[in-house]
């Protein structure tokens, strides 16, 4: 015989109150329609829904808006906007958990402990995203809060046919990149510390970027680089400054007078602007920007991100290494292993640093360091740094991050155009970008007498045709590589001064 009682029909079961909060917090309106409350499910659901497409539409560029999205108005309005989700998500919680009328003790007190527990996970996750865009908005106003100056000017054909260089700067406040024509960047490194008296930019690398082609490449000038030309006869005799490149800033700043009477009062703007101009002149190219990176804050921003994989073909030996940075793994000479490691901040510094010594090979040969090796060293240090920051974690990694590049890093391009600049990653993160040293035997000759006064001697000619190669030949401008002119006065009878 059949139980009559255990044979008859279930009624409905009744919403559990503590599913229907979790469902809400995950997605406000959800617990309601998990509950049967279609209307009001709908109510909560729509905005949040509307949020994301247009954040969808803003991240995909809709409007040609992507330059907003770094602005503090963006992000005052993103964290507003965050304030106000929290607010519409524990109300979506609160109602789901506790809004049933005939919830037993029970349940009330399971429902009331889960919205609490909730709704405490809800302001970490919403504290967290207002603290991390706060950081972002400081660390961009550190990162692009430097001043524009004159710079490179654009080009022209001048009398003879030659590009020379007007008097109008290119970046200037009504520069603007226009999203189609080749851009370069100059990456200055400056070795800033305690032990030392001066500042030096031993990093000299300009980032040159075609978007139309969709190419990239990154061309390094040894620091010992002397005779690089000026846009003028005014300081130097034939337009060419006798000293290497990376003290060329630190001149121009100590007497900002004489060699920017224009920025007199600002002798960093004065150091910057110098060597933005020589760059470029060196180059046969436009520089419309600048970013400058402090070495030891480069070393934190490393650490950010857990370190760097970086390979050297046998073991590093530099008993010379100057000390500025401690090389933490030993004591004593600076000594970094053969093969593929992971290097902290400090040491991949070093490894980046390091000019002099050697490498023992496997074999038992030695490779002897130099400037040049050094500068392929930099390179590939920046391109494992770019693959780690593309993998960064967002939510670990990314609070240490922003407050490395915020103390290490900071640039000419305006805030507002810093969207624009920003859609050129994927092109600086290919693998396959170019990267030139333009160094010994090909582009540079040894000095006569390197232990009186090592200075690189460049050779025009080489530098000329590469560039060419790189950027094309009727793109060269200036007088030192977009003409044959031995000076910026000069006529075309005149002589080449000698180095």
């Amino acid at each position: 015989m059949v139980d009559a009682a255990h044979g008859a029909p279930h009624g409905p079961r009744h919403p559990r109150p503590w599913l229907a909060a979790l469902l809400s917090f995950l997605f406000p309106g959800l617990g309601q329609a998990y509950a049967g409350q279609r209307r009001l499910a709908l109510l909560l659901a729509v905005p949040v829904l509307l949020l994301i497409a247009a954040t969808a539409a803003l991240l995909n560029g809709v409007g040609d808006l992507r330059n907003g999205l770094l602005s503090s108005t963006f992000l005052v309005a993103v964290v507003t906007t965050n304030v106000a989700l929290f607010g519409w998500r524990t109300f979506a919680i609160a109602h789901a958990g506790l809004a049933a009328a005939d919830l037993g003790p029970r349940e009330r007190r399971i429902g009331l402990t889960t919205v609490a527990i909730l709704v405490v996970l809800a302001i970490g996750m919403h504290a967290w995203v207002g603290i991390v865009v706060g950081q972002l908005d400081d660390t961009l106003r550190q990162v692009f809060g430097r001043p524009v100056v004159d710079s490179a000017p654009a080009a022209t054909p001048g009398p003879s046919g030659a590009a020379v260089l007007p008097d109008e700067p290119v970046n200037t406040p009504r520069y603007r990149w226009d999203g189609t024509e080749r851009i370069n960047i100059l990456l200055l490194g400056t070795d800033a510390h305690p032990s030392r008296d001066a500042v030096l930019t031993d990093v000299v690398l300009v980032v040159s970027i075609d978007p139309v082609a969709e190419t990239a490449s990154l061309v390094s000038i040894p620091r010992d680089t002397a005779f690089l030309p000026m846009p003028d006869e005014s300081l130097f005799v034939g337009g060419i400054y006798p000293g290497k490149v990376n003290e060329l800033s630190l001149r121009a700043s100590l007497d900002p007078a004489t060699w920017c009477p224009d920025l007199a009062d600002d002798p960093t703007a004065c150091g910057i602007r110098t060597v933005e101009r020589s760059v470029g002149l060196y180059l046969g190219i436009q520089i419309h920007h600048y970013a400058m990176v402090d070495m030891i804050g480069f070393a934190e921003l490393i650490d950010a991100v857990g370190g760097l994989r970086l390979c050297l073909p046998g073991e590093l030996h530099d008993p010379l290494f100057d000390g500025s940075l401690v090389n933490v793994q030993r004591d004593g000479p600076l000594v970094l292993p053969a093969g593929c490691n992971h290097y902290d901040g400090l040491d991949a510094l070093a490894y980046a640093r390091s000019r002099q010594g050697w490498i023992e090979m496997p074999d038992g040969t030695r490779q002897y360091q130099n400037d040049f090796s050094r500068n392929e060293r930099q390179q590939k240090l920046l391109l494992a740094l770019r693959n780690e920051l593309a993998d960064a974690d967002l939510i670990f990694e990314l609070s240490a991050v922003l407050r490395a590049v915020g103390r290490s890093v900071s640039t000419d391009v305006p805030r507002d155009q810093a969207g624009d600049l920003a859609s050129l990653l994927p092109l600086i993160t290919r693998p396959d970008i170019e990267r030139v040293v333009l160094s010994y035997p090909e582009f540079v000759d040894l000095p006569a007498q390197p232990d009186v006064t090592y200075l690189l001697v460049p050779r025009r000619d080489a530098i000329r045709e590469e560039m060419a190669r790189l950027i094309g030949d009727d793109d060269l401008v200036g007088w030192y590589l977009g003409s044959t002119a031995p000076g910026p006065n000069a006529g075309p009878g005149a002589q080449v001064p000698e180095p």
